[in-house]
């Protein structure tokens, strides 16, 4: 009988096979995050000029969002957020609990937000959106060149202040 001995070769030729049979099926899941599911939310930022940069983290049941918009971009911060969320949802399987848009107001426009922060959190707590339509109306009419607008959406309120160059957008959760 013949005996076969085992040669340095063919030693590291199974260690090396091993060891990427390992790495695929424990990394599988990982790469095909990487690769495959993340690049499609890349490509929707790519395609809208709004969205300058992004980043998603966990947090808890559900997904943080973080956005920096182009303010000249942006007309409607709604129509622009919702279809956004949505692809998340799609990719991801889990719902965008926090929005958080980087971006600093002007000392003029962090305190009309100071003015219609109350009315904000009224019409949350309330349900009454009149008095927050009305309390934007009139911070509008006393500011020059201003549009100032809250979107109500499902999940979020959307909240967008311009006057003249300067921009404010904020995103509040409904509940």
């Amino acid at each position: 009988m013949s005996r076969k001995y085992w040669s340095l070769r063919t030693i590291m030729i199974v260690t090396f096979v091993f060891f990427i049979t390992t790495g695929l099926l424990f990394g599988g899941r990982f790469l095909y995050e990487k690769i495959f599911q993340r690049n499609p939310l890349q490509k929707w930022v790519r395609t809208n000029p709004a969205v300058t940069d992004f980043q998603l983290q966990e947090q808890g049941e559900g997904l943080s969002l973080e956005l920096k918009l182009d303010p000249k971009q942006v007309d409607n911060l709604q129509t622009l957020l919702e279809p956004f969320l949505r692809e998340v949802l799609a990719r991801k399987g889990k719902a965008v609990t926090k929005v958080l848009i980087a971006n600093e107001p002007s000392p003029t426009l962090a305190e009309i937000y100071y003015r219609l922060s109350f009315a904000l959190e009224e019409a949350k707590a309330t349900g009454e959106y009149n008095t927050l339509y009305e309390v934007l109306q009139s911070l509008q009419a006393e500011a020059e060149d201003a549009d100032f607008r809250v979107y109500l959406g499902a999940d979020f309120l959307y909240v967008q202040l311009k006057q003249g160059k300067d921009a404010y957008f904020t995103v509040l959760p409904r509940n």
